[in-house]
């Protein structure tokens, strides 16, 4: 008969001499010989239990429970004990996935894609709940462009003063703008045209813009229902005074790139 010390009955089951011995008091594997000075010797019986233990806790099992699985007076109690235990693990599991879930969402509502939960707040706070929405949406469309990288460094040194102003400024712009288009002001006129300079200043604080991106985001802004909130609907009437500045410059199909 082949007999085992505790280091190679440890190395076999791939644990540690401290479990065996922590198992041994429990009485969860007492090894059946020991030596005249005490240490403990293991059989090859030993070991099918050992590695039975271990098998039953890499499943999951609490240590207190394996003794009733090996000592299963039929296989279908056996049976009967492992589908218990599923059912444990399938619960810990779904468990686990709403954790995670609440995690996600807690991530979602704390940093939107690279924006912490202090800049959230004052995007919404200065610019509207739904802002959020539209900043995830550029930067899916436009993140890896060089102008969404400066925006977001200017997003990124603002404080409050700083974000009461960019919004007072647009708010005063859009006053103007609205009433100009009230008055009939005609897009050729220097009214119409200092507007035209006054928007392209609103958006120039973020990155740089020329006429011909000027009137491709003009055109996004009649396109874009959205945007009539943001502009009380003159949005139409802003794109007539900055097609006129365009047309000016000899300006017909914008580029991006120009």
């Amino acid at each position: 008969m082949t007999e085992y010390t505790i280091g190679d009955a440890a190395d076999f089951l791939g644990v540690t001499p401290k479990a065996l011995r922590h198992w041994d008091s429990i009485g969860l594997l007492t090894p059946q010989w020991r030596t005249l000075g005490d240490y403990r010797l293991y059989t090859e019986d030993d070991l099918r239990i050992g590695a039975t233990i271990v098998l039953y806790r890499n499943m999951g099992f609490k240590l207190a429970d394996i003794p009733d699985l090996i000592d299963a007076p039929s296989e279908a109690a056996l049976d009967r004990a492992l589908r218990t235990h599923r059912a444990a693990l399938t619960q810990k599991l779904d468990q686990v996935k709403s954790q995670l879930r609440a995690v996600s969402d807690l991530i979602d509502t704390t940093q939107v894609k690279g924006y912490t939960m202090e800049q959230m707040n004052k995007i919404k706070k200065y610019f509207g709940e739904d802002m959020p929405a539209y900043q995830e949406e550029a930067r899916e469309r436009w993140g890896d462009t060089p102008e969404y990288q400066q925006a977001q460094e200017k997003l990124n040194s603002l404080g409050d003063e700083d974000f009461q102003e960019i919004k007072d400024n647009h708010d005063r712009f859009v006053a103007e703008l609205v009433a100009a288009r009230d008055a009939g002001v005609a897009p050729e006129s220097d009214k119409a045209q200092a507007l035209v300079e006054q928007h392209r200043a609103t958006i120039n604080q973020w990155y740089d813009v020329t006429t011909s991106r000027q009137l491709i985001l003009a055109r996004m802004y009649v396109s874009d229902e959205r945007f009539a909130d943001t502009y009380q609907g003159a949005q139409e009437y802003l794109l007539s005074l900055v097609e006129y500045r365009a047309q000016q410059e000899g300006i017909t199909n914008p580029s991006w790139d120009d």
